[in-house]
Order: structure tokens, then C-alpha cells, then sequence
């Protein structure tokens, strides 16, 4: 697969038209503000994929770029105004880099595709890829999922259990949300996902629920789960009264419903077993 090289520039003149308008309003104020996505090279995937098998709604991955080995998670980059929470829903306008400006973060995931971790299950990430896949596989930039890293502020927690659930914080220790990617950094609580090494967008200003597209624009796109259609009930064949009685044509008579043994009354009489006859017809008599 070819992959090109993209740079988003973030300040100064710029013929992109998604360029960010605002950016948080802590991230140039702010020593603990995130790393900014400036003139990260992001790896692509081709361009003018299936927004259904590429994951984002634009047609272009700028993490996970490999489709064959990542099939069902993705890195969309989008653009938005200001702060948004992670958790917002999708709207009906599609976004990303190559599209128009988000309503939503969600709207860069393609349609059968939502934010990953988007309901604070961990597994949506975990069950996908390792946590070394996260860090060097996602390839340069940060791409978020919408947990952050503690279930608590300023409290690490232990490792998660199966039903372990994730908010989505603010700002303050803990709140940033989990991420894939080089840019991404394993912070002093490291459970959240993958024991001792989950990655974090490092930088306290920017909460799960209050990040700007400049320092955290990449987005962690999921398939949604796969769900089979019920099958179409097969009608029943038309039934026709056989020539002679009441049994269903081609069949020879009334059979017994599946599964069902016959009543005592429609079992056939036992054959009466009889004794040798003599000439005449009677019983034959026994020598002696």
C-alpha cells in the first residue's frame, strides 16, 4: 500500500480552508495545554477510499493507515471551533480534513463507524489493538479516544476490571483522554486500557470533555459491531386437500407434527401370533 506524507499547518497563511478558527481557550495560556498538532506529517492512507472500510468520513485515514492490518479502527483528522466534548454525538454534517469544518467530533468517523470508547468502555480499544500497536503503529500525531485515563480525579486506578467503565472529565490530573500514536504518552496513571502502558494526550488543560482540534484534532474512529439481519421467515407451502380425505397432497394422509410420537390410538394393533394348524384348520395337537 502507498501511503503519502501530510502536513497540517495550524498558524500562518495556509490555503487550507479547515484551518482552526479558535483554538482552547487555556492552550496558549496554559503551561499544562496539550502538544499542538502544528506541522505534524501525518502517514496517510490513499486518498478516496470507502468512507465505509476506511473508517473516516473524508475517505482518508491520517492514522492506523494500514486497512489490512487495522481494519477496524482508524485516525481521522478533523477540524472544529473552540472546545468540544468527546462524547457529543454525531450530526448529520460529515467532516475531516479534506471536508468541511466539525459541528462534532464524532462527525469525522464515517457512517458505521463512532467515536472509539464513546459509551467509557475500554474494551472498545483493548479488544482491537495492544498497547504497543497504539503507541508505534498508529503512526506520527495523537489520535484520542473518548475516556480519560482515571475514573476519578487525581486518583490512578487500579487495573481495570470487565465491567470497568471511564468518564470523560473536564480538565484537572487524570482528565485527558486516552490516546494512539507517537505523540502520545504513557502519564503517571498508566491502567486505564492496557496495565502499565496506557497513552495518554499529555496536558491537563485538555480534558476528555474540553479539547480543541489544534492540539487534539486526531480522532480514534471504531467500526461499529457487526449485526447480522434476522433471517426472513420462509413462508410455509400452500396446503391442498389430497384427493381422497383430509391429509395434505403428495403426503398420504395426516402425519404426526414434528418431534411428536404418535398417540397409543393411531399405533398399528400388535399381529396376534398363532399356533401350528392341523389340516382341518384347528389348533394342532401336541405328540403325547
Amino acid at each position: 500500500m502507498a501511503f503519502t506524507a501530510l502536513t497540517l499547518a495550524a498558524c500562518g497563511p495556509t490555503s487550507n480552508k479547515n484551518e482552526p478558527r479558535r483554538v482552547s481557550r487555556n492552550a496558549t495560556l496554559d503551561s499544562d495545554a496539550p502538544s499542538s498538532l502544528s506541522n505534524v506529517e501525518f502517514v496517510e492512507s490513499e486518498r478516496d477510499g470507502d468512507p465505509a472500510v476506511v473508517g473516516c468520513a473524508d475517505g482518508q485515514r491520517e492514522g492506523f493507515a494500514d486497512l489490512n492490518k487495522f481494519p477496524t479502527i482508524a485516525g481521522c483528522l478533523g477540524v472544529w471551533d473552540g472546545e468540544m466534548n468527546l462524547r457529543k454525538g454525531k450530526t448529520s454534517k460529515t467532516c475531516g480534513d479534506d471536508l468541511d469544518v466539525c459541528s462534532s467530533p464524532a462527525d469525522v468517523c464515517a457512517p458505521g463507524w463512532h467515536l472509539c470508547a464513546r459509551n467509557g468502555d475500554y474494551h472498545d480499544l483493548a479488544d482491537r489493538i495492544s498497547d504497543k500497536q497504539c503507541l508505534e503503529d498508529a503512526g506520527p500525531g495523537k489520535f484520542v479516544a473518548a475516556i480519560s485515563h482515571v475514573k476519578k480525579k487525581g486518583e490512578c486506578p487500579d487495573p481495570p476490571a470487565d465491567n470497568t467503565r471511564y468518564p470523560c472529565l473536564d480538565e484537572g490530573f487524570g482528565a485527558e483522554p486516552v490516546c494512539c500514536g507517537e505523540g502520545c504518552r504513557v502519564g503517571g496513571c498508566k491502567n486505564a486500557v492496557w496495565e502499565g502502558n496506557t497513552a495518554i494526550s499529555v496536558g491537563k488543560a485538555e480534558g476528555c470533555s474540553t479539547v480543541s482540534s489544534e492540539r487534539n484534532g486526531g480522532i480514534l474512529c471504531c467500526k461499529d459491531a457487526d449485526s447480522a439481519p434476522r433471517p426472513a421467515p420462509v413462508p410455509r407451502p400452500s396446503v391442498e386437500p389430497a384427493a381422497t380425505g383430509g391429509g395434505t397432497a403428495g403426503t398420504g394422509g395426516d402425519a404426526p407434527a414434528a418431534d411428536t410420537a404418535p398417540s397409543d390410538a393411531a399405533k398399528p394393533a400388535p399381529a396376534k401370533v398363532e399356533g401350528p394348524r392341523d389340516a382341518a384348520g384347528g389348533p394342532a395337537k401336541k405328540d403325547g
